[in-house]
């Protein structure tokens, strides 16, 4: 069961306990009766989960980054918060889109289900819009048989994760793009080895095509296709907590990040 079920379930149970004894057994009560332990704790907690449940449901969401794919912009321990409502607000649980909302934009960072697993929820960045068509030649990035130009920033020291792995340093490349109103940093390993072709590629429509800012280690719809329309969370706002794992520290420069706008 996720979260969100189970929260909405909570608040069921809870507003079904409260209303029954307000219309009903409040009345049958002697004024000296004590109110059951069950009557009293959703009368205390209904209020609370429904709020809760509300935000979630159609404000915002928090996030917590699960891999690497976003670096360098977002880092794995990043906690986000996920705007629900500018792109359209939807409906919890069966995901009907209620608004129409802004337009989603290339260059966005977005929060979805994945859509070979919807129960797993994924952040990518945005590059290819409806009836965009995308292509990479050898790691570029081409955009309706445009180059999308990247400007080289220097070394990243690149940390895998896994077993085995601490401290363990990979030197890779870190390269400014711009899509959209989007100014951000990806990283490369720039070898031949890594060097990939793909497309060109039609994204459908109600369709986005999206990328990982960690061109070289990121699943996205290079390999498994676009994302629908229907699979959004919604759009990736800033960084409200970060904690390395490896260090067992927090990443002070991380939090208050503001990932909707230029990232550079």
């Amino acid at each position: 069961m996720n979260f969100t079920l189970g929260l909405f379930v909570a608040v069921v149970v809870t507003g079904l306990l409260w209303l029954v004894d307000r219309i009903y057994l409040r009345r049958r009560r002697p004024p000296e009766a004590r109110i059951p332990a069950i009557l009293d704790y959703a009368r205390s907690f209904f209020p609370v989960l429904l709020a809760v449940f509300l935000i979630r449901a159609f404000l915002v969401e928090p996030f917590q980054v699960p891999s690497g794919s976003m670096l360098p912009t977002i880092r794995v321990g990043d906690f986000l918060l996920v705007n629900k409502f500018s792109w359209g607000i939807r409906l919890p649980l069966v995901h009907t889109q209620l608004t129409s909302g802004s337009p989603v934009k290339a260059g966005d960072i977005m929060v979805f289900r994945y859509p070979k697993n919807p129960r797993v929820d994924y952040i990518k960045r945005v590059v290819g819009l409806p009836g965009d068509t995308i292509e990479v030649r050898g790691n570029r990035l081409y955009i309706n048989g445009k180059l999308v130009p990247q400007k080289f920033v220097g070394p990243f020291n690149y940390h895998p994760e896994g077993p085995g792995e601490d401290g363990m340093v990979i030197p890779t490349k870190e390269y400014a793009q711009t899509l959209g109103g989007h100014t951000f940093h990806i990283i490369e390993f720039n070898t031949p080895e890594t060097h990939m072709n793909f497309g060109p590629y039609k994204v459908p429509p109600n369709c986005y095509f999206m990328m990982g800012d960690d061109r070289d280690n990121s699943n996205d719809s290079r390999f498994w296709g676009c994302v629908p329309r229907r699979n959004i969370v919604g759009k990736a706002m800033f960084v409200w907590f970060s904690w390395d794992a490896q260090t067992w520290s927090v990443r002070w420069n991380q939090i208050g990040r503001a990932l909707d706008g230029p990232q550079n």
